[in-house]
């Protein structure tokens, strides 16, 4: 007798769950750099008479985070190079209207230099960081206008430099120890902190000094007689400035024809005329503005002192013998 077997089997469904973790990848500390606003605004109102002194500070702040269970040491160093293909710190130059420039520098708070060269780079000590944690601290830059590069020369428009992509360079490691090492050691990361350094020329005009106009000694006899000086204004405007100048004497008369008092009684009156050449045109002030004064002497700025001669004509010196005076105003339009 036959027995058949039948084997019974059925499919074990083995389920399995595999995990994986994928954690970032990231450095040991990340550090990063920012000027305290993206623009360094040195002035807004530059003239031949701070072009080579106006100055402000900056704070150029620096951060890193530890990103490691344990103590970490970090070093940093911030460098910043030139964006005209130049080596030059002293000066360094902001580029205005028809390339016009502007020199200025940027030094560290020891009254060094500020660059991207050994001795010149800003580099603090070493600093602890505990874990995950971020230090930051600060450094001021200032910001100056330098004399002796025709900064007085300079006209109406904003100037600027712009220090970024790689101008800029903040290079930061890390240690488990405090021994101090420098970032152009060994391996390290970097980063940039852009900015832009600008200052603003605008047209201006100051009278430096005025002279006396002396006519002499006259007999009481004379008649239209005239005198004058050659420095009787001497004034800076900026660099291309138009300018209107106006005369006012004391009585207010537009026309300049004024009258001088006898310097004693203040009684007896002798008049005269302002005027602007030996041809005999009034200078006078019938207006207020730069367009409104049509009787004055118009001239254009150079950024250097420039003088103007007034002339005084007087028709008639019948008067009681004195010493006589009056006191011009000098209104300056631009």
């Amino acid at each position: 007798m036959m027995k058949l077997l039948q084997w019974r089997y059925s499919l074990l469904w083995l389920l399995v769950t595999l995990w994986l973790s994928i954690a970032s990848a990231q450095a040991e500390i990340t550090c990063s750099a920012s000027m305290n606003t993206n623009t360094v605004n040195i002035s807004n109102t530059i003239t031949p008479f701070n072009a080579d002194n106006a100055s402000i500070t900056g704070t150029l702040t620096y951060s890193c985070t530890n990103n490691e269970p344990s103590n970490r040491y970090a070093s940093v160093c911030l460098g910043v190079g030139n964006n005209d293909n130049s080596t030059s710190l002293n000066p360094r130059y902001m580029t205005g209207p028809n390339d016009a420039k502007l020199a200025f520098t940027m030094t560290l708070p020891n009254g060094a230099l500020w660059g991207n060269s050994r001795d010149a780079i800003y580099q603090p000590p070493p600093f602890l960081i505990p874990p995950d944690t971020t230090v930051t601290d600060s450094v001021v830059i200032k910001f100056s206008l330098l004399a002796g590069f025709g900064n007085t020369l300079a006209t109406q428009g904003v100037y600027s430099s712009d220090f970024s992509g790689n101008h800029t360079t903040l290079a930061y490691q890390s240690n488990v120890e405090s021994t101090p090492f420098g970032c152009e050691t060994g391996s390290y990361q970097q980063s940039q902190f852009p900015f832009k350094v600008q200052a603003t020329v605008v047209n201006d005009c100051k009278i430096n000094t005025t002279s006396d106009i002396l006519l002499g000694s006259r007999p009481a006899s004379a008649t239209n007689f005239t005198g004058s000086n050659n420095k009787a204004i001497d004034m800076t405007c900026t660099n291309d400035a138009p300018y209107n100048i106006g005369l006012a004497p004391s009585n207010g008369d537009i026309n300049g024809q004024g009258v001088m008092t006898d310097t004693q009684s203040k009684t007896y009156k002798l008049p005269y005329q302002l005027l602007s050449n030996p041809a005999g045109t009034i200078w006078g002030n019938n207006g207020n503005t730069y367009d409104t004064l049509t009787n004055g002497v118009i001239g254009r700025g150079s950024g250097n002192p420039q003088t103007h001669t007034v002339y005084v004509t007087v028709p008639n010196a019948d008067v009681k013998p004195a010493s006589y005076s009056d006191t011009v105003t000098i209104n300056v339009n631009y």
